[in-house]
């Protein structure tokens, strides 16, 4: 068939599908159509046959073995390459290392400070500490009638291993508080007494603490600690702590587990008013659970501790229960992080804790446990510079046997003649206080070592009246300040020379005392007179010198605003003093 054939027939054909079409449209007429089920459109999935063709390459051309050979030809030449010298670097000189230390000073009143300290590894795990220092007045303060010498001796030897897995840290510590019972508030004019009368106290504290650190699951810490203190009256005074922290991570969620248990005894020879012995005992077993985990900018604790008593009147087969709860927000690179504490405490008031914070305090004082149901805390930290950061909190606390200071009254007995008798020592009030304040805090860490910190405090007390309504003078928060302040720091120029400061203040507050004029009587039942203290600032100042890698020179300054009356009623102290003193660093040899 030729083309043109094949063309014709091509025609033909369409043209005769096209008549038969038109034949079958002219027969269709009128008909319904029902729709019983909606269009559903669908899309056959599609496949990609994955197959390469195969190319059969007929044309496989032979490998030829190529053969060469190399001609070495000398070449004359005069160029002599310049050796190459590796460039000299200045190492930075490393400040020397000595494992001990040495300082004597002498001040204008008659005072001498000693202090020494050195440390020994003795391998790469572990090491031991120790350091003595020594700090007295070898004179008696101006117009004081009793003998008002004082010194301050601390004892310190420590060891400590470490290794990836544990680390133990122990301490034997020895500290001896010398000083007399010299605060007077009216002068004995009795010659027999001042004869027969000694009113010096030695406060000696001894402890031994170990606490034990593991990175390993389930127990993470144990802590003991061992306290026995004694003074110049036959006071005897042991106390033990023992405390675990157990904790496993479940489901993210860090549980810890804190068992403690404290107990106290307390030996006084006699008491104030009754001249009877006195064996005080007192114990506590605790037990914390809560549960902490950090989520995202935010972290949280939550749990509770539950405390059982034993001993005295207040704690006695008592069950205490308080919360547990910790949020703070931590944002990545903002500078706003508010935060919340909820906590409560049961505390074993000792003759130790007592006298360090004052050591005029009677050793024939009441003791009782504080009970704190609830403290709240809530405030905020902000860093808007680099190594700055405010703080700033408001405090809740209520306190069912908060611990106060007040002067005890004069109890003269010729026969018997004791130095704390004569109206100058305290005795210790409790009373059902609730305390809000307020509390701001500046710190700075400066790029050269320096670092500064201001914080600032207000307080204000309010009693229970339905527990304290029959004892007016248990109304009145003795010895706590509203105001106080306190600025320290260190500042450091250059490699050789920096200062160190401190500025306290303390606001007015109040303290009691009974009236002399019941010797004789029943000075119990006296009555209480109430006192204002005026409001006094300190300041301590300090200056390093260091001339060269071995030797410096240092001169302290205290009390420079010359303020004889400060913290405790009729107690006065030294006013402005200072210290010249020599530094000097050495290696000991073992």
């Amino acid at each position: 068939m030729t083309p043109m054939n094949r063309q014709l027939l091509f025609v033909f054909f369409f043209c005769f599908v096209g008549f038969v079409f038109g034949q079958e449209r002219e027969n269709i007429g009128v008909q319904e159509v029902t729709v019983i089920k909606s269009y559903t459109p669908s899309l056959q999935d599609v496949f990609k046959l994955r197959q390469s063709p195969s190319v059969i390459d007929s044309i496989i051309a032979p490998k030829k073995e190529v053969s060469y050979s190399i001609f070495s030809v000398p070449v004359a030449s005069t160029f002599v390459p310049s050796k190459g010298s590796a460039r000299k670097l200045q190492p930075k000189k490393k400040k020397p290392q000595f494992n001990s230390r040495a300082a004597i000073a002498f001040g204008n009143l008659n005072q001498l400070l000693f202090d020494y300290s050195s440390n020994y590894s003795i391998d790469r795990r572990q090491k031991i500490d120790w350091l003595v220092n020594y700090n007295g007045f070898l004179r008696n303060l101006e117009d004081v009638q009793l003998d008002s010498k004082q010194s301050n001796l601390l004892l310190n030897v420590s060891h400590q291993y470490a290794t990836s897995k544990r680390n133990n840290f122990s301490q034997l510590n020895y500290r001896r508080h010398q000083q007399s019972f010299y605060g007077l508030r009216a002068p004995i004019d009795d010659a027999f007494i001042l004869q027969n009368l000694d009113p010096k106290q030695n406060l000696n504290y001894f402890s031994l603490t170990s606490n034990w650190q593991w990175y390993e699951p389930w127990v993470k810490a144990l802590k003991l600690n061992t306290y026995l203190s004694t003074d110049a009256f036959k006071t005897a005074e042991a106390e033990l702590d023992f405390s675990a922290k157990i904790q496993t991570v479940f489901g993210g969620v860090a549980l810890t587990l804190l068992p403690e248990f404290n107990y106290l005894n307390t030996q006084f020879s006699e008491a104030y008013y009754s001249r009877l012995p006195i064996d005080y005992s007192v114990g506590k077993g605790s037990l914390s659970l809560f549960a902490s985990k950090i989520r995202g900018k935010f972290k949280f604790k939550i749990g509770a501790t539950a405390v059982y008593g034993l001993g005295d009147e207040f704690t006695q087969n008592n069950l205490f229960v308080y919360p547990q709860l910790a949020l703070s927000y931590l944002p990545e690179k903002g500078s706003f992080a508010p935060f919340l504490k909820v906590d409560g405490d049961l505390t074993l008031n000792s003759f130790r804790s007592f006298s360090h914070e004052n050591p005029y305090v009677a050793p024939a004082i009441d003791l009782q446990s504080s009970f704190i149901p609830l403290m709240v805390q809530l405030g905020t930290r902000s860093k808007f510079f680099t190594g700055w950061e405010f703080q700033w909190n408001l405090d809740y606390q209520q306190n069912k046997q908060r611990p106060l200071y007040r002067n005890f009254g004069q109890d003269i007995d010729r026969q018997n003649i004791i130095a704390y008798r004569l109206g100058n020592s305290f005795e210790v009030e409790y009373a059902a206080i609730t305390t809000i304040g307020v509390t701001a805090q500046l710190s700075a860490a400066f790029k050269n070592g320096g670092r500064m910190q201001l914080k600032a405090s207000y307080a204000d007390y309010s009693f229970d009246e339905e527990t304290d309504q029959t004892r007016l003078e248990a109304m009145t928060a003795f010895n706590l300040p509203q105001i106080s302040l306190a600025f320290n720091g260190t500042l450091k120029v250059g490699q050789k020379i920096n200062f160190q400061w401190l500025v306290k203040h303390m606001g007015e507050r109040k303290n009691a005392y009974r009236d002399n004029s019941f010797i004789g009587q029943d000075i119990q039942n006296a009555p209480v007179i109430i006192e204002d203290l005026n409001a006094f600032t300190q300041i301590d100042l300090s200056a390093n010198y260091t001339f060269s890698e071995r030797w410096g020179i240092f001169l302290k300054g205290k009390n420079l605003t010359n303020q004889t009356t400060l913290q405790w009623s009729n107690y006065p102290v030294f006013g402005t003093q200072f210290l010249l003193g020599l530094r000097y660093n050495f290696d000991l040899a073992f």
